[in-house]
């Protein structure tokens, strides 16, 4: 007998020392890691000229868009030619990418550590002298002269969790007999800090007994009390009691390193007994669940730091549990609840668990409607549900209501419309299943069977390789879910895949088998390359349409110089003002002339618009002031005049239009003689009443070949203002045009007796300024 346990004590530490060398080799690529990501960040600032943190989110963003991690892109940067955090191997050949057994290797040895006194400053070593115990009353002994010596720990005590929620008095260092034989067993309902500690799922490191009952207070110990729940597996089974000295107690630094000596603690325990807060080894239990028809799971609760139920563990499956969708009963024992039946949160079902769980009331849901996903869609079902707490977890029962092979199809047609199917890679066995749309998306006949899991390096881009590693290192190595997207080449060509995948573990924390969805996404990224190549477009139109409005308004601006202030003519004192359209893309056609007549004493008049915007418009508008310019050496009347234009627009710009206004004034008569084609008449301002003048026939310019045109003649009196503008003040496209000209008239005539340059600005604040879709173009002449 003595060497069979000392037998179990040499796999014991022999056990131990793998799981710290684990441990180490995890911490040093971290280290690493840090260090590379660190070298990369200085590398970053120093060739960008920036800050560390500006190079930091360089990094981070590089790191997303290349699908790696943060310190797989600086590895990358820095032409390392590896990933650090996994032991600065190299990037692996193209057939060994998919292989498990590269990333399943033990890691370097790392020296053995020397067994001792355990010291509080070293939890490993506490808990390789827990492994050594015998006993439960030897693991709280050692736990109370060893782990905790130091901190004057003076009596523990350690209760196991059974299937009904009560604690039993497993093992006591420091406490007297009857102590222990007073309290061998706790109920659920007593008002006690262990039991408070497992319910909420949260330590009491300063338990008050006058409010609870403590052992430590009924052995009179007059001492602060500390009641822990006991965590193994991710599951409370059990809590401990410490009892410290009078002038102890644990403090913030000494709470945060007490943790991992008691989960180990809690480790040993559950070794040394097997059913303790483990309601699914409670054989009544395991024989219930093997009888039953109905589906039904016992979990046990996940809770956060702050003792709240995020979660639910599912501990043991039913065997007839297989109409959970998409999953079998071997699948689901061990995994979170909310992870595979996202839906529970989203109906409410999850926290109808939680208050059975809380307040021991049983739950009977009739039939009612539930949405799960399934194959990458949501599915609608209708679902009766019954629950009760059994010790210190939940024993569920359900029953979907809807056709299993309507289930099934629809799930199959989820799986064509997400265009996406699953797999599962057991890495034990090497069973592989795929789903049936899989086999579409890898160009494979069913009848070919799925591949195995190395068998897929042989179809991934080369180019992809590294991302292919990123991920299995992920899944087996870091024993973490990952999400990449891989080109893979089929039978129709490359198809873009993205890879959601997470491992299941074993018992003992390593991967057993791969969880894997892949998802077609093809057409999304041929979209994307087609919106960039659109983008791309807009962005060369947007530079054209820049460059052709510099270019039109410095035409604009060499044709049609302002002058700044008034000018003087022979008669006439006159002003102008030109306001582009408020949209800078517009550059329009309008124009003006006034200047001395070339052929007498008098003035000749002119405003005109070309129809559309831009370099043409520009060019139409510099042809027609220019021409118009050396027509007016003629002495022809205007109408005339127009009719010349309307010949050189049609010949020579056939697909535009434009309207205008030409006059010649006579100031020893002061007669206006003026004509206009298609455009608004001017506006005579007399004493402080404004009109607009009866305008002479006229077509717009370019409409006809031979439009009729007539003359009209106004006299004008001395101190008469009169208004050219273009269609720009007058048209908006919130007003009609009478009402336009009607607010013309009523602000012209508020600024009766005002300067020309002052009448403009009054007129065009009053209009509304510059018009967001047309430029605008007014002349003021005053009588002298």
């Amino acid at each position: 007998m003595s060497v069979v346990r000392d037998t179990d004590r040499a796999l014991a530490l022999a056990g131990t020392v793998e799981r710290l060398r684990a441990e180490l080799a995890e911490l040093r690529g971290e280290q690493r890691a840090r260090a590379v990501v660190e070298q990369a960040k200085g590398l970053l600032a120093e060739r960008f000229g920036c800050g560390v943190e500006a190079a930091h989110e360089h990094l981070l963003q590089v790191a997303a868009d290349a699908g790696v991690e943060p310190a797989v892109a600086a590895a990358l940067l820095l032409g390392a030619g590896e990933e650090p955090g996994d032991g600065g191997r190299v990037t692996r050949p193209t057939a060994a990418v998919f292989d498990p057994a590269t990333y399943l290797t033990d890691p370097e040895p790392a020296p053995a550590p020397v067994l001792g006194p355990a010291p509080f400053t070293a939890p490993h070593l506490a808990a390789a002298a827990f492994d050594a115990a015998r006993s439960p009353d030897e693991l709280a002994r050692r736990l109370a002269e060893g782990a905790l010596d130091g901190l004057g720990a003076q009596a523990v005590v350690l209760t196991v969790l059974e299937p009904d929620g009560a604690l039993r008095l497993a093992g006591a260092h420091g406490l007297p007999a009857h102590v222990v034989s007073e309290w061998a067993r706790i109920p659920p309902h007593r008002n006690v800090g262990l039991v408070r500690a497992v319910r909420e799922g949260a330590p009491l490191w300063r338990a008050d007994p006058a409010r609870l009952a403590l052992l430590g207070a009924a052995a009179r110990l007059d001492a602060p009390h500390s009641c822990v729940p006991l965590r193994a597996g991710g599951r409370i089974v059990g809590a401990a009691e410490i009892t410290w000295a009078a002038d102890a107690g644990p403090g913030d630094a000494a709470v945060a390193r007490l943790r991992p000596v008691l989960a180990a603690c809690a480790r040993r325990l559950r070794e040394l007994v097997p059913a303790a807060g483990d309601a699914a080894e409670a054989p009544w239990l395991r024989a219930l669940l093997e009888v039953v028809h109905a589906p039904a799971a016992l979990m046990s609760p996940v809770r956060d730091d702050a003792g709240r139920v995020v979660d639910f563990q599912v501990d043991a499956v039913a065997g007839d549990g297989d109409d959970l969708p998409g999953h079998r009963p071997a699948e689901l024992a061990g995994a979170r609840l909310l992870e595979h039946l996202p839906g529970l949160a989203v109906s409410g079902l999850f926290h109808a668990y939680v208050r059975v769980l809380e307040t021991g009331a049983p739950l009977r849901r009739d039939p009612h409607d539930y949405t799960s996903f399934a194959g990458g869609r949501l599915v609608p079902t209708r679902l009766s549900v019954r629950a009760c707490r059994v010790g210190g977890g939940v024993l569920v029962s359900w029953r979907f209501h809807d056709d299993q092979d309507d289930l099934a199809g629809q799930l199959a047609q989820a799986q064509r419309l997400g265009n996406l199917g699953w797999s599962r890679w057991d890495l034990v066995t090497g069973e592989v299943r795929w789903s049936d749309h899989l086999y579409r998306l890898f160009g494979r006949g069913p009848g070919d069977g799925p591949l195995p899991l190395a068998g897929l390096a042989g179809l991934v881009v080369p180019e992809d390789l590294p991302r292919a590693e990123h991920l299995m290192r992920t899944l087996l190595g870091r024993r973490e879910p990952a999400d990449v997207e891989l080109r893979i080449r089929g039978g129709d060509g490359v198809r873009h895949l993205r890879v959601m995948a997470e491992p299941v573990l074993g018992p003992h924390g390593d991967p057993v088998a791969l969880y894997t969805v892949f998802q077609d996404v093809t057409q999304r990224r041929r979209a994307d390359r087609m919106l960039a190549a659109t983008r791309e477009q807009l962005r060369e139109e947007r530079r054209r349409i820049a460059e052709e409005r510099h270019v039109a308004v410095q035409l604009q601006r060499a044709i049609l110089p302002l002058p700044r202030g008034p000018r003087d003519l022979p008669g006439l004192r006159a002003a102008v003002r030109y306001l582009p359209a408020s949209r800078q893309a517009r550059v329009g056609g309008d124009w003006y002339e006034a200047s001395p007549d070339p052929t007498g004493d008098g003035v000749f008049i002119a405003i005109g618009d070309v129809s559309g915007h831009g370099l043409a418009a520009a060019a139409a508008m510099a042809t027609m002031r220019n021409a118009l310019s050396g027509l007016a050496c003629t002495g022809a009347a205007p109408d005339r005049l127009l009719g010349w234009l309307n010949t050189l627009l049609t010949s020579r710009h056939p697909s535009l239009t434009a309207s205008a206004v030409v006059a010649r004034y006579d100031p020893a008569s002061r007669t206006l003689r003026w004509a206009q084609a298609g455009h608004p008449p001017p506006v005579l301002l007399r004493g402080d009443t404004a009109a607009v003048l009866a305008a002479p026939d006229g077509v717009v310019l370019g409409a006809l070949d031979e439009p009729p045109l007539a003359r009209a003649e106004t006299v004008l009196e001395p101190g008469d203002t009169l208004l050219l503008y273009t269609d720009g003040l007058v048209e908006r496209r919130d007003r009609d045009l009478d009402d336009g000209f009607d607010l013309l008239c009523r602000a012209a005539e508020q600024a009766a007796g005002a300067a020309p340059d002052a009448l403009i600005e009054h007129v065009l604040r009053a209009l509304g300024a510059a018009n967001p879709d047309d430029d605008t173009c007014v002349l003021a002449l005053r009588t002298v």
